[in-house]
């Protein structure tokens, strides 16, 4: 049985709407991309995993910064779209396909 401390703290995490509006954009952010600059289904992949990494490196980096400009609640979303977008753009360089 899992101690009621860790079930707790599971659940706010999985439950943050924080964490979930984070994911949204950040899937949104990584299927425009995509589809604006197609190369194929297993590059759609690639560019989901780019735009979430990108977006959490973001958000980690205007959180440790401090930056409060243009934040929703927890969500850091000019660093997050920052993030998301430099690491698309390096992903694709680094990942070419075709």
């Amino acid at each position: 049985m899992i101690p009621n401390d860790w079930l707790d703290l599971t659940l706010d995490v999985v439950f943050s709407p924080g964490l979930w509006l984070s994911v949204l954009l950040a899937v949104i952010y990584s299927l425009l991309f995509s589809t604006w600059r197609w190369a194929g289904w297993g590059q759609l992949g690639r560019d989901v995993l780019a735009g979430l990494l990108g977006f959490a490196a973001g958000q980690l980096i205007g959180t440790l910064v401090g930056f409060d400009w243009g934040r929703i609640g927890q969500v850091q979303l000019l660093f997050g779209t920052a993030g998301a977008v430099t690491l698309l753009a390096v992903g694709r360089a680094l990942w070419r396909t075709g």
